[in-house]
This record gives structure tokens, C-alpha cells and sequence, in this order.
């Protein structure tokens, strides 16, 4: 990025998936120094050890990474971890970056913070405007609160505070997990058993935004240049059906298989996609890897971690 200014860079999360990709765009732009986080560095739910590790590494920004999280029925089955959890990582760690002198802060949030029965496709300024999807409601709660703080620390502290809100992420180095696995990560696991057929969970009509990792990872960065408290959708802007995606999946691993759909699983929010307008105009950045490439990409990548499955 030719306008980057930051010298040392805290990511935390920064030994998982998207974690993972924003370090090593840091490293290609030659960041002098980059310190990835794990939770074997400290653990983030606990005030002191966030504020241990930040005032170590005094770093110039923080991209706030990580997170308690999984699919559908990982979330269903913990309402709890993925709020609570959540809440004390988010608030921690932008507190901890605000006090040990950090320029920037970016925390990365999801399009799941938007109101289940929110306009299509979903805008900034109206993810306020009704309670998230049901089943991930904590954690999409989780999301808005650290937004909201962060819009207040910039309103009274003038701290530079950024939020991209991610689209469904996808790519090579996503969980090889089923249990933490979302949609496009459990496909391409059950894919890679090279299975009699496939069986995707709900009605098939869910409809979902999908940003490969590289994409999603150089939105993350670029949303530095969004004045303070700001909030910007990073996504392809593009839908497809989870029946559609379940089809392109199996191309990709070169399967000719039945796709079977267990309605009696839930679909989630039904329809879900981003207005990247802002990101175009204010960021000059849009995602440049086409759904069909980036699946066959992954497919590749999960095809070699069969010593995994």
C-alpha cells in the first residue's frame, strides 16, 4: 500500500485463517515488524494478560483478528462462548490498544452483526436497525459492541478506530475442523473424503456472499484509510445459493456425486450480501478473485491436506 505509515503491527489471531493471510500481506509489504498473536500468547478474555502483551509490544496499530467462533452449529450449540468471549477479547483488546498508545485500531467484524430483517443488500449505516439472525445473535451482538465502543473512543479520544465488516470467508488455510468448520470449509472437508454424495444441511436456498482470503485480508488493511469510526463492508457484493455453491464445490474437487439436503437442518438467515460501494469510493479496493477460481484454489489446498482427514 503506497500510503502505509505503520512500522510495527500487532494482528491478533494472528496464527488463524485470516489472521494468517493479513500477516503475510504485512510481510510482502515489508511491515519492519509484525507481532502474531496467538492464544498461546495470552489469553485475550483476561483484562490484565491483554494489557501484559500490548504494553510488551507497544505496537503502532492493532488488527484485532481473533475471535471464539465456528458454524451454524458450533454457534447454535454455545450462545454463551461466542458472546461473552467475544465481548471481553473485543473490549480488551481495543481498550489495551487505546491505552499503551496505539495510532490505529482495527477490529474485524462480520456481515452476520447485520439485522436479520435488514434491507438488502446490507448498508453501514443500517446495521443497527434490527436484531441480528437468531442463531448467532450473541456473538453478532458481540460485533456491534465493539463497533459501538470503538465509535466512542474515536468521538471522544480522536483514536483512529476501523471496522471492515467480512463477508462468509473462504481459501486455502481454513479449518481442517469440522466442528469449527463454516460452510465452505465443511464441504471441502467432506469433499476431500471423496464421499458417495454430499449432504448440505437446510433447504439449499440460503443465500450467501462469499471474499477469498488474499481479498479479504488486503480489505482489512486498506480499510486504514477510512477516517476514524468508520465502518466498511468488505465483500465480493455477489450472492449465490448454498445448493449453487454445494455443485461448484464438487466440480472443483472433480466429483460427480449426488447432493442430498437434510431439510430437517437449519438454513440460518436466509439471504445475506454486502453494499461494497463504500469500500470502492472510500478505500479504492474491491475483491479480485472470482468464486469459481478461488474454489478451485481451496479445493486444491484441502486436497493436499488429506494426511489430516
Amino acid at each position: 500500500m503506497k500510503d502505509w505509515k505503520y512500522s510495527s503491527v500487532l494482528v491478533t489471531g494472528g496464527t488463524g485463517f485470516l489472521g494468517k493471510a493479513i500477516v503475510a500481506e504485512l510481510r510482502a509489504m515489508g511491515v519492519p515488524k509484525i507481532i502474531a498473536l496467538s492464544s498461546a500468547d495470552a489469553d485475550l478474555r483476561d483484562r490484565k494478560e491483554t494489557h501484559q502483551i500490548i504494553a510488551k509490544n507497544q505496537p503502532q496499530c492493532v488488527i484485532h483478528a481473533a475471535v471464539q467462533g465456528g458454524g451454524i452449529a458450533w454457534m447454535k450449540e454455545h450462545p454463551v462462548e461466542s458472546g461473552l468471549d467475544n465481548v471481553r477479547m473485543n473490549t480488551n483488546v481495543l481498550e489495551a490498544a487505546f491505552q499503551n498508545g496505539a495510532s490505529s485500531f482495527v477490529g474485524v467484524s462480520s456481515a452476520c452483526a447485520y439485522p436479520k430483517a435488514g434491507k438488502i443488500p446490507y448498508c453501514e449505516e443500517e446495521i443497527w436497525e434490527g436484531y441480528p439472525e437468531p442463531s448467532n445473535g450473541s456473538y453478532a451482538l458481540s460485533k456491534r459492541i465493539m463497533m459501538d465502543l470503538g465509535r466512542a473512543y474515536a468521538k471522544q479520544y480522536n483514536f483512529h478506530t476501523v471496522f471492515p465488516v467480512l463477508a462468509n470467508l473462504y481459501g486455502p488455510g481454513d479449518h481442517t475442523e469440522p466442528s469449527r468448520a463454516h460452510v465452505v470449509a465443511d464441504l471441502m472437508i467432506r469433499c476431500s473424503k471423496k464421499p458417495q454424495k454430499l449432504i448440505v444441511w437446510g433447504t439449499g436456498k440460503a443465500k450467501r456472499e462469499f471474499v477469498y482470503i488474499k481479498d479479504a485480508a488486503q480489505g482489512v488493511l486498506a480499510s486504514l484509510r477510512a477516517p476514524k469510526g468508520s465502518i466498511v463492508n468488505i465483500g465480493s457484493g455477489l450472492e449465490i445459493s448454498i445448493v449453487e455453491l454445494a455443485h461448484m464445490i464438487v466440480c472443483s474437487h472433480g466429483l460427480k456425486i449426488e447432493i442430498e439436503l437434510d431439510k430437517s437442518k437449519p438454513d440460518g438467515q436466509l439471504q445475506k450480501v454486502l453494499n461494497v460501494e463504500r469500500a470502492k469510493a472510500l478505500l479504492s479496493w474491491s475483491a479480485q478473485t472470482p468464486l469459481q477460481e478461488g474454489l478451485k484454489k481451496t479445493a486444491l489446498w484441502y486436497k493436499d491436506q488429506k494426511i489430516l482427514f
